[in-house]
């Protein structure tokens, strides 16, 4: 995805290459939640994400953010934005439920 943006001084338009919630995930998240490195929940098991998934994606995203267990915050890569990273985990909420949008993990269900 593309992303114009207007410069902080002088309000010329740059062009910021502002990468997908895939991308995200390919890039800092595949290596653990592919194979399970270190616990983290494969994103073909149900039964890894269905724990997680009851807690809500509020705070999934908090621990996406911040870091669980042998999970670093956002994966190891501090220069990702939040809202980057928020999408990487969106990314992998939509595999492992098969439904996109944001209410698809929802507190108590």
């Amino acid at each position: 995805m593309w992303m114009v943006s207007l410069g902080p001084k002088d309000g010329v338009a740059v062009a910021a290459n502002v990468p997908t919630g895939r991308e995200v995930f390919v890039q800092n998240c595949a290596l653990c939640h592919v194979h399970g490195v270190a616990m983290a929940p494969r994103m073909d098991s149900q039964a890894e994400w269905g724990p997680r998934l009851s807690l809500g994606r509020q705070v999934l995203l908090n621990s996406v953010l911040r870091g669980k267990g042998g999970m670093p915050p956002k994966g190891g890569n501090a220069s990702i934005s939040d809202s980057q990273a928020a999408a990487g985990l969106d990314y992998m909420l939509e595999a492992v439920t098969g439904q996109s949008g944001q209410a698809r993990v929802a507190k108590g269900r």
